[in-house]
């Protein structure tokens, strides 16, 4: 039985691998439209270095970098995962205000240079390197330094 579930499982893993398909364009064009919309109004004057697309059997998934090094992670639909802008600002208008309104009253003289959720929560990583954890309603949960 156990030969049988870990056959199945490599099957299944060699499955994944063999119809993964990566695309690496600069075609703004192969985004989604949403993604198209983030990137037109916070990251105008932004060139794009590459964007990889991911096609996986169930999603596909969208990287994009600017040649400034900022990264977008985009989901299938165009929404944001994960904005790393390095060692400059996130726009304002991508961070949820609950959020943006904690770090400028606890953090004044840092501003946040990355941040990335997921279902459960946000991470936003701060200029003087903190990391705040922020859950679903945008309320802080957390610090690791």
């Amino acid at each position: 039985m156990k030969r049988n579930i870990l056959f199945v499982l490599a099957g299944l893993f060699a499955f994944q691998f063999a119809t993964a398909n990566d695309v690496v364009t600069k075609d703004v064009e192969r985004l989604p439209l949403k993604a198209k919309e983030l990137i037109s109004a916070y990251f105008p004057s932004e060139k794009i270095s590459y964007i990889k697309i991911d096609e996986e059997i169930l999603t596909t998934t969208y990287d994009v970098v600017f040649v400034s090094g900022t990264e977008i992670d985009f989901t299938e639909d165009g929404i944001w995962k994960d904005i790393d802008c390095k060692r400059s600002e996130v726009p304002a208008g991508v961070i949820p205000e609950k959020i943006a309104l904690y770090v400028r009253q606890n953090f004044a003289d840092a501003f946040i240079t990355k941040i990335e959720k997921d279902g459960k929560k946000y991470e936003v990583e701060l200029s003087n390197r903190l990391d705040l954890y922020f859950d679903r309603n945008f309320d802080f949960i957390g610090l690791d330094d």
